[in-house]
């Protein structure tokens, strides 16, 4: 398993996409950094409500990891669909399964792999909020903040986020094999569908069944101790969230012994 894992790395690293992907992440968390960082504390305006002041922990909190969590996660998930889909795309499908007949082990090995290097994501995105929300913050003339009370864990799950993310991706990637329509299906769920659901469950009173949806889950994930928001407890968004990646990879392998991959 770990020469499958190490061989999937190399999969992943020696091409372009991660890059740029990556390049996408970081200008994405730098941006969401940078005005959640400039505007809060702001008057509220005709649409925009007020948002927490920079003294505040949740204010804080929301400059770095929840913006690196909003600016990454997306890339992630387009990361892990690209990671199986692309065997497809390029027929190398057929000489990794050949290589590894056992399918099941195959997509295990891209979800560690793929996993690993969301987390290297979240990290370089970390550090680029810290540059730049740090930056628009003490030129506000305030402090980094960085004694924020539940940063330094709401970081780490902002990494856990990420990466679980990238294992979502690999279980879309698995189910769906052509990569373009599983980008935007993913991507018209995440922004779209998704929203609109939760909505419609909160006007009829279903909050419990909106707090189920994988996005629902991942803010559970990101909000730990928030009692003000109907979320799952963190531990259990986590679960979720990671429960909808494994679920679709297993039937993605599940069809995959079924079918011809060639």
């Amino acid at each position: 398993m770990t020469a499958l894992v190490r061989a999937e790395l190399r999969k992943v690293l020696s091409t372009r996409l991660w890059w740029g992907l990556l390049i996408g992440a970081l200008a994405f968390s730098a941006l969401q950094s940078g005005v959640t960082a400039a505007f809060s504390g702001m008057e509220a305006g005709p649409v925009q409500p007020a948002l927490p002041g920079l003294d505040t922990a949740e204010a804080v909190r929301s400059v770095y990891p929840l913006s690196m969590v909003t600016g990454t996660y997306m890339f992630a998930l387009v990361l892990g669909i690209t990671g199986m889909t692309g065997e497809y795309r390029y027929q190398t499908i057929t000489s990794t399964f050949l290589v590894s007949p056992r399918r099941a082990r195959v997509v295990v090995a891209k979800v560690l792999a793929h996993a690993l290097v969301g987390a290297g994501f979240a990290v370089a995105g970390l550090l680029t909020v810290l540059v730049v929300g740090g930056t628009v913050m003490s030129l506000r003339g305030h402090g980094l903040g960085l004694d924020a009370e539940r940063l330094w864990p709401t970081m780490g799950l902002a990494v856990l986020a990420v990466a679980t993310w990238t294992v979502v991706g690999i279980g879309v990637g698995t189910l769906i094999r052509s990569q373009i329509v599983a980008i935007v299906l993913a991507l018209l769920f995440t922004f779209l569908i998704e929203p609109l659901v939760s909505l419609a469950a909160a006007a009829a009173g279903l909050d419990q069944v909106a707090r189920w949806l994988p996005g629902n889950a991942s803010s559970a994930l990101m909000a730990p101790g928030d009692t003000m928001l109907d979320y799952l407890d963190w531990w259990a968004g986590g679960l979720v969230l990671l429960g909808y990646g494994l679920v679709l990879a297993g039937l993605g392998v599940v069809l995959s012994v079924r079918r011809d991959v060639s």
